[in-house]
């Protein structure tokens, strides 16, 4: 059985619980990581978990999971890009982004961010069908798109660190206006709202009714 740590605010490991059941009964602080994915060409990896996983249904990283008592968040984090999806990672191949704080929102859990870049010519997926569902492969814009307008379909977590990340990546102006528009869509004119995504509609090669 799998064995996990419990920490305090400063995410000092205090004791020992054994079973993922065991871990969320005591809304204790613990730990995870989670890995947002990229490939060449600007695609960003969702993942979709499975029913009868924590947030079982929501779309979410590519790969997350709990970091595991006397384990590293980076060593973490290699372990579940292979569990869940089959990318193997060194050290070196993961970047880690940021560390977010235990939230009710995030299950209390100190949460570390990195991202990974995939190159499909080289690497394939291979997911583990008892936890994870299905993946996505979507442009950024997509994604802030969807998050935007879907939030409740992807997990707690991955809203809050998405939004994280798009804060401390160097953006193009577009992200930079969509990420204002979905977090303040009610300062911006309904007018304006609607022919910003209709634009983006069109760039992306959609159509209008004239």
């Amino acid at each position: 059985m799998e064995s996990f740590s419990i920490v305090d605010k400063n995410d000092r490991h205090l004791s020992v619980v054994f079973g993922k059941q065991e871990l969320h009964r005591s809304n204790n602080y613990h730990r995870s990581v989670h890995i947002f994915v990229e490939m060449f060409g600007g695609k960003f990896i969702l993942q979709k978990k499975a029913m009868n996983t924590e947030n079982g249904g929501k779309w979410s990283s590519a790969a997350s999971g709990h970091v595991r008592y006397g384990e590293t968040y980076g060593a973490a984090a290699m372990r579940e890009l292979e569990e869940e999806i089959g990318l193997k990672a060194d050290a070196g191949d993961l970047q880690r982004i940021t560390k977010i704080s235990p939230s009710h929102s995030n299950g209390n859990e100190f949460i570390t961010l990195y991202t990974y870049l995939m190159d499909p010519e080289n690497e394939s997926l291979k997911l583990q069908s008892d936890e994870v569902d299905g993946v996505a492969i979507r442009s950024l814009v997509d994604v802030i798109e969807d998050v935007c307008g879907y939030k409740d379909e992807y997990s707690p977590a991955f809203v809050e660190l998405f939004y994280t990340f798009l804060n401390l990546s160097e953006s193009s102006t577009t992200v930079d206006v969509m990420k204002d528009v979905c977090k303040y869509k009610n300062e911006y004119s309904p007018a304006f709202v609607e022919l910003f995504y209709t634009s983006l509609e069109l760039a992306k090669g959609g159509t209008t009714n004239e």
